[in-house]
């Protein structure tokens, strides 16, 4: 859709909420952008949407003034663009408030990721920000604290809208990717997103998976391989699946790119083939030629929302406008799991989100005991976390029970 434009250099405004998306895109960051557009019509706030980010609020940025119907919130990705700009790093921060405060911002409502928020915590210390979160990679929010019963009502910031869509997409391709394992006896090793943390790997358990690395724990090739072999003898093939995360003894990642983004990460992927690799070492009693491996990339972040992704996402966008309507600043509109379900709650922004020293965010691992490290699978406490996404998981018996008989 061709979104009119306008320099920062012109218009001049009156009362207004902006709003921007940074970041990766996810399939549900439209849905949030409707939220905040219907809310902000209904209680007769004008909307202004920065393009491309943080890039958006700079001189030289542009923004356009956002109406619901410009809005299509079964659509991915987001209608305003994105980009990693970091304006800490480029010591920008002092030029974003001045041209909001130009511009006669009232509040601003970044939508992102951990990097999206590190520059909007440190933009909040210098003007009304309220935020909502969004990522595939799910590392936003805080886990029940790991000394307490686990009590699902006690994760901060259940799921970041995004999540639920992009964890589908993985379970049905593991799903489907099965056909062409047990079709050709072959262990395929496929790689999913999610950087360092692995609740976008451990969806795949909804995809039926037979072995699932997430990068939280240390990989170990030797025995992984003994449990592949084993696994491998008792159902001739296997889909494995991996975070692109995954790093060895020493803590360092087995892949990443070598150029940094501006916000100082290596693009982790590819380690999907070095565990092939690595198995076809350790497994000699199997052909080199039953393993493959397939890294699934930017298919996992794109296409159109699942219905709970897109109406949480709708929900989160509407009570941040709220929020900047009743004066609650600085908070971020969260997903929370209650006895009514899964519902937006707004939550200071130190509760929801970890900081280091340095101001940046502090990423969600995967919480451990949702995760089974000695069977290389989900826990029946990650499927309590997943059900009221999904429910419960599917059986596949695609090749089980077969009569075969030996030709002699």
């Amino acid at each position: 859709m061709f979104v009119q434009q306008t320099n920062l250099k012109e218009f001049k405004l009156s009362k207004r909420i902006g709003v921007l998306t940074g970041g990766g895109d996810t399939p549900a960051l439209n849905a949030t952008l409707k939220g905040i557009a219907l809310k902000a019509e209904e209680l007769g706030y004008e909307l202004i949407g920065f393009m491309e980010g943080w890039a958006g609020v700079l001189t030289g940025g542009s923004y356009v003034r956002l109406n619901p119907d410009m809005v299509d919130e079964n659509r991915g990705g987001t209608l305003l663009q994105s980009s990693r700009t970091n304006l800490r790093a480029s010591n920008k921060l002092g030029e974003a408030v001045d041209n909001l405060k130009k511009l006669k911002i009232d509040a601003l409502i970044p939508i992102g990721g951990d990097d999206t928020l590190s520059v909007g915590s440190a933009l909040s210390e210098h003007f009304t920000t309220t935020f909502v979160t969004k990522t595939i990679d799910n590392d936003v929010g805080i886990n029940c604290p790991a000394e307490e019963a686990l009590d699902y009502t006690k994760i901060v910031n259940y799921f970041c809208p995004g999540f639920p869509s992009a964890a589908h997409l993985v379970a049905k391709y593991v799903h489907d990717i099965r056909t062409t394992a047990y079709s050709h006896n072959r262990v395929i090793f496929v790689e999913a997103m999610g950087r360092y943390a692995g609740w976008l790997t451990l969806s795949a358990a909804y995809g039926g998976a037979d072995l699932i690395l997430i990068p939280e724990v240390t990989y170990n090739p030797d025995k992984m391989a003994e449990v592949i072999e084993k696994q491998y003898r008792d159902k001739g093939h296997l889909v494995v699946v991996v975070s692109e995360g995954i790093s060895d003894a020493n803590g360092d990642l087995l892949t990443e790119s070598a150029e940094l983004d501006s916000f100082g990460h290596a693009r982790p992927g590819g380690c999907s083939e070095v565990i092939a690799d690595h198995m076809k070492n350790r497994i000699p009693s199997l052909s080199s030629s039953v393993f493959r491996h397939q890294i699934l990339g930017y298919m996992q972040r794109c296409g159109s929302p699942i219905p709970i992704d897109r109406d949480t996402a709708i929900k989160a966008g509407k009570l941040a406008v709220s929020a900047v309507e009743n004066g609650q600043v600085n908070h971020v509109s969260t997903i929370m799991r209650t006895g009514l379900g899964l519902e937006p709650h707004l939550l200071n922004l130190d509760k929801v989100l970890k900081r280091g020293e340095d101001g940046h965010v502090i990423r969600r691992d995967t919480d451990s005991r949702f995760y089974e490290s000695e069977n290389f699978s989900i826990s029946p406490a990650g499927i309590g976390y997943f059900r009221p996404i999904f429910g419960d998981i599917p059986r596949d018996h695609m090749g089980l029970g077969l009569d075969k008989t030996t030709i002699e």
